[in-house]
């Protein structure tokens, strides 16, 4: 499902994307060209970090530990952000680092970015420019910006199934890892309902679910 929704997703982008510069008047050539250059936005943003600061220790002990507990490699670095709860996000194109929000209590944070170390070893990370990420940035930009809400509508045909599908996914893999995951997700629910939106599943419909693999 989450493969079919990952090529349908990509679709909706690149007609969307191709749809708007030839309804400006650009030929089908350059109307690829500025696709691309958008997929190519879209790559940028979806690695760019935000403010933040080398983790501590103790963080960077948990990181190591949830990535042995999963099966996956250590990120190649870990950094904590204010105001965040977690976070993967590309170091390059054969590894990833992990972002913690300093709220996140220290007996969470392995199951926290067990959740993320998912989405890296599941390639989420490498597709998202390309599927889920637009609606992402483009969702981020209408918070700040509302009249920019008009433009996300097209691009949540599938975009946002698909976050909530790998979103799920991850949660899953999490669980089967990490035994008191979905007790884990009870725990900090402020932290996490800031976060939810359109884009992602309910905080009780993911504690549900995780606590199946639990």
């Amino acid at each position: 499902m989450i493969a079919l929704l990952r090529v349908g997703s990509f679709a909706v982008n690149l007609v969307v994307f191709l749809g708007v510069a030839m309804w400006c008047g650009l030929s089908v050539l350059m109307s690829l060209v500025v696709a691309l250059a958008l997929f190519a936005l879209s790559w940028w943003g979806c690695g760019a970090l935000p403010r933040s600061k080398a983790a501590s220790e103790d963080a960077t002990r948990d990181a190591e530990e949830a990535a042995r507990l999963m099966g996956a490699r250590a990120p190649a670095f870990v950094a904590e952000v204010p105001g965040w709860t977690a976070a993967a996000v590309r170091a390059n194109a054969f590894s990833y680092g992990l972002l913690v929000g300093e709220e996140v209590a220290p007996e969470d944070r392995v199951a926290i970015l067990a959740h993320e170390i998912a989405h890296a070893t599941t390639g989420d990370l490498f597709w998202e420019p390309f599927t889920d990420g637009p609606v992402r940035l483009l969702h981020a930009a209408a918070r700040r910006v509302p009249p920019l809400w008009v433009t996300v509508f097209p691009f949540l045909m599938l975009g946002a199934p698909l976050a909530r599908a790998t979103e799920l996914r991850a949660d899953a893999l999490a669980a089967r890892a990490v035994s008191d995951y979905s007790a884990v997700l009870r725990r900090i629910p402020s932290s996490i309902a800031r976060t939810s939106t359109l884009l992602y599943p309910p905080l009780p419909q993911r504690i549900r679910h995780s606590a199946r693999y639990s």
